[in-house]
């Protein structure tokens, strides 16, 4: 029997939180390992404005799937607040839509792994501490993408003109392609309430 396949679109806030694609495929295969993942990222929707209300149906028509993973961050809002966000330009069509609402924003996803940080600053042998803020402040912290930049300059090891060529916003979106295990996200109250809602999306493919 050919194995099921599942497509989804990712319609992200903006082009580096494309990192939270990994995240998503790595959930899928821990809970339904029976199905193939095609994925795909919702861009060049044309010249169309910021509304979620205009970029939902572009998405779906230009990416058509059977899951719509629709990605804000919740920034000085509330989870709640996002979501009825989400919802309300959502409206009456009827489509398979999951939030992905990290807090405050994508980067605080990312901290997870010191390894990975290494990695995508290409210095995976380096050993200089990188500081990382403890797991239980992560979505309390006002600038999560500061942190990262910090951490991936600082894993670099690099000084001078080396330093000054080194871009952290180009390497931070290899971290998450160089995570290969996500469950330290796991007891996030916004990691944990996505997961969920991707499981209950599952169980009915």
């Amino acid at each position: 029997m050919p194995m099921k396949t599942l497509r989804y679109t990712l319609l992200t806030d903006g082009s580096s939180d494309i990192a939270l694609q990994p995240i998503i495929e790595w959930i899928v295969a821990q809970h339904r390992p029976d199905i193939g993942v095609i994925g795909e990222i919702a861009r060049d929707l044309g010249k169309i404005g910021l509304s979620l209300k205009v970029r939902i149906p572009h998405a779906l028509k230009l990416f058509p799937c059977d899951i719509l993973f629709i990605h804000r961050d919740a920034e000085a809002e509330s989870m709640d607040f996002r979501i009825a966000e989400i919802s309300d330009a959502i409206g009456e069509q009827k489509i398979n839509w999951i939030p992905i609402i990290p807090v405050r924003m994508t980067e605080a996803w990312l901290l997870s792994d010191e390894s990975a940080i290494r990695s995508a600053a290409e210095n995976r042998s380096g050993r200089i501490a990188l500081n990382l803020p403890q797991k239980r402040v992560w979505e309390g912290l006002n600038d999560p993408k500061r942190i990262l930049f910090d951490a991936l300059t600082v894993a670099s090891e690099k000084s001078g003109r080396a330093l000054s060529k080194f871009n952290p916003n180009r390497q931070r979106g290899l971290v998450a392609q160089r995570t290969t295990d996500f469950s330290s996200l796991r007891g996030l109250s916004s990691f944990d309430f996505f997961e969920a809602q991707l499981i209950a999306k599952l169980k009915d493919i």
